[in-house]
């Protein structure tokens, strides 16, 4: 009885997995390209990541460059280059009556442009953001500390935030041309 409820059971789960074969669906970071061209993994490692050399501009350099490519490394030769332009700011969100202020947010809006080296012309374009909360004490260390801590976070979630937009772009300039523009 248990091994027909079993069998039951994985027939039942086959049959539900069975229409996202004709859907389309297709993983984003899989190991082919639509229609056979280059896959979005191998387009994500042919980026250069151009940012001002500062604390949060280096941040979110090397935050994309090790998602970006398997080794961590700007290409070569690469065919698209990445400008960011990232603008932080605190603001200060729990003020006390003696104006001390114990809670601040940390936000990071970075607007970026992928180039195509060959033409130099853009050909997407969006922005990226986040927001990192922390405490604020009465020691000034530890302050600094909490603050560069959660510029680190927001770093960190606008480095993936852009990954995966760019990696729907080249997926669906794949889906839609066959080929991913150049």
């Amino acid at each position: 009885m248990r091994a027909r409820f079993s069998f039951l059971a994985l027939l039942l789960l086959a049959g539900a997995l069975l229409p996202l074969g004709g859907c389309g669906f297709r993983p984003l970071y899989g190991e082919s390209g639509a229609a056979g061209g280059a896959t979005t993994v191998s387009r994500l490692s042919e980026i250069e990541v151009v940012v001002a050399e500062n604390t949060i501009g280096r941040e979110l350099k090397y935050n994309l460059l090790d998602s970006l490519s398997a080794d961590g490394n700007t290409p070569v030769s690469p065919l698209y280059r990445l400008i960011l332009q990232p603008r932080g700011y605190t603001q200060n969100v729990a003020i006390q009556q003696d104006a001390a202020v114990t809670r601040a947010n940390f936000v990071l809006v970075v607007p970026f442009t992928l180039n195509s080296t060959a033409t130099g012309k853009p050909i997407f374009k969006s922005t990226a953001r986040a927001r990192s909360s922390y405490n604020r004490v009465e020691s000034e260390f530890a302050n600094l500390s909490a603050s560069q801590d959660a510029q680190k976070r927001v770093a960190e979630a606008v480095a993936a935030d852009i990954k995966l937009q760019v990696s729907v772009f080249f997926d669906r300039q794949a889906s839609q041309d066959g080929a991913i523009v150049q």
